[in-house]
Parts: structure tokens; sequence; C-alpha cells
């Protein structure tokens, strides 16, 4: 069995761009195919900046937003940011781009509409292949020569996954890392694709989802608990026909009591996320315990995986991953 792997880093603050650099370098050294950067209007670097500066220290990563929107860069900036990043890296930039959540609304903005959203998509596919757009001054199109780079949509919920098979080249599986969640994403995907006479095969997938990796699984899974609340909400928001019906009663009660305007740590309470929240949305455990999680997900046809350590244990986690857990999945 045989996946490639992806990590989602920090996106800090102050004087953060050099550790970040040194994160994507190591990345690239210890095998990961490539490494996303979050932008969070106001609270993270500007990701396309820092990810050119990653360019230029590395040769083989592959480098991208996890993910960017349209509510602060129209299409034709995120255009420009993507191609000229693409540029710096040979070729190695992939534009990730979501509606818009948290960032979104702190500052009292709203998500983009899915209509809109699928309208910019196409727009910015078009100019980064070299087409052209009409405005109200007439056609255009990008003057200069472009290397087209992919754009990947991290959606959840039916629409947002049918029209990623429309239109996207990749898909972030934000449904979770857990084997019925990603079939049904898929699913959704591939429906998408049918109606635009596409491929499923032509769409690049990734499952999504925290890590942590202890000898201690119990701690690992401590570790994570209080990290994916912010996922879990965003997910379900989206669409409930994903969960069981023998857990149905407890994602309920955890959505009703989360509270977007707090602090990330402390929007929910950590008891509200029960062990199949923590197994739906995190790899979590020993080493042997999150082997044997990924191998189910490559049994049910996952060849890649974005996973997000958490940010007090990022180095460590990054390296157990490498050492202790991807020889397993290399062919």
């Amino acid at each position: 069995m045989q996946i490639q792997f992806s990590v989602h880093s920090p996106n800090g603050g102050v004087k953060e761009t050099a550790r970040i650099r040194e994160r994507v370098v190591r990345a690239e050294q210890l095998g990961f195919e490539g490494v996303f950067l979050g932008c969070s209007q106001l609270s993270t670097l500007e990701p396309f900046q820092v990810l050119a500066t990653c360019a230029m220290a590395t040769t083989r990563l592959k480098l991208g937003t996890g993910v960017t929107n349209m509510v602060y860069q129209e299409p034709t900036v995120l255009v420009g940011s993507a191609a000229t990043l693409n540029e710096i890296s040979n070729g190695r930039a992939i534009l990730g781009l979501g509606t818009g959540d948290g960032p979104v609304y702190a500052l009292g903005r709203k998500a983009t509409r899915m209509k809109d959203f699928e309208e910019g998509i196409r727009t910015i596919r078009t100019l980064l292949q070299g087409g052209e757009m009409v405005t109200p001054a007439g056609r255009v199109r990008v003057t200069y020569r472009l290397a087209p780079a992919p754009v990947y949509l991290a959606v959840e919920g039916p629409r947002g996954l049918r029209l990623a098979g429309r239109v996207a080249d990749g898909v972030f599986l934000a449904s979770g890392v857990e084997p019925r969640a990603v079939g049904w994403a898929l699913a959704r995907i591939a429906e998408g694709a049918a109606e635009a006479g596409r491929s499923a095969d032509e769409i690049t997938t990734l499952a999504a989802g925290m890590v942590c990796i202890k000898e201690d699984g119990d701690e690992a899974r401590r570790l994570v608990r209080s990290r994916i609340a912010n996922r879990v909400h965003h997910n379900f928001q989206a669409t409930l026909e994903t969960v069981p019906e023998e857990e149905l009663e407890s994602v309920k009660e955890f959505m009703a009591a989360f509270d977007q305007s707090k602090p990330m740590e402390e929007r929910s309470d950590p008891a509200l996320l029960t062990d199949y929240l923590v197994r739906r949305f995190a790899i979590a455990g020993t080493p042997k315990e999150c082997i044997a999680r990924l191998e189910e997900l490559a049994d049910a046809g996952v060849e890649r995986v974005m996973l997000t350590p958490a940010r007090s244990v990022y180095e460590e986690t990054v390296e157990a991953l490498a050492q202790e857990v991807m020889p397993e999945f290399r062919a």
C-alpha cells in the first residue's frame, strides 16, 4: 500500500518566517510530498510570500495555501499570487481555496456563497490556464506566460463536494479520516465530475485531519481533542448525513454548545468531543495504532493525506510520522 503524505504547518506571527522555512526544508528532507500553510486575515503571515521564501530553499516539495479565500482577495488577485509562486517554485505551487470560515466571521464578513465560489474558481482556472474572462471593459487575459497552478478546494457538504467534482483540480477531504466519511465524500465528488463530463480520476484528493503520535496513545488523543473542535463544527455546519445514527445526539449537543466568537481553544467543552469525533477527525495514538488507521484509509482507496500536527508537538510529530509511520506506505 502506498500513500503520499503532506503536512499542514502552523503559519505564525512575528519573526516566524524563518521557522516556517526550516520546517518546510525539513519536510522535504523527510520525504513529504507537500506542505500547506493556513491563511487567516490579520492572524497569520501572508502565505504566498512565506511560501515564496520556502520555494527558494527547496527543490521538490509542493507548496500551497491550506486554505485561503475569495472574501479578502478577489479571483484575479489570487491568480497573480498563485502564478507568481508557481514561477518562483518552478511549478510546485498549489492554490488551496475555501469559502471562508472563522477568519472571515472574525472580521465581520460572510463566507462566499456557493454560486459565487464556483464562478470565482472557474475564472481563476481559466486565467491560470491562459484563457480569457469577460469584464465590463471587455475581454481580458493574463498578459504574461503562466505555468498553471492547480486549484484545490476544502469543502465538506454535498453541494461543495459536487462543485469540486465539476471544477477543481484537487480536494482536501475535510469530512474526516474515517473510511465511511471518505467514501461518502469521494462519491459526491464523482457525482459532480459526472455532471461536468469529467472523470473523477482527474481530481487529486487528500484525506485531511489532525495527527499526533505518542508512545502513550491516550496522551496523543488527549492532545488532539481540543484542537479538532473547529474542524468538527465547520464540517457539520455543512451536513449531518455522514453521522452514524448512534452518534447523532452527541454531535447535535456539541454543535449547539459551540461558540464561534471565543478563542479557538475555548469554543467547545472538551467533554463534548467524543471518542467518535476524535477518531473521525484525527489519526492519533501510538505508531502502531496510526499505521493501522492509515491502512484502513488505504484499503478505502486513499492515496494521499494532508495531516495537521498539534501545534504544541509539531516538530516531534512530523519526525515520528516520517520515521515510524511513513516507511510502511512507501512503494
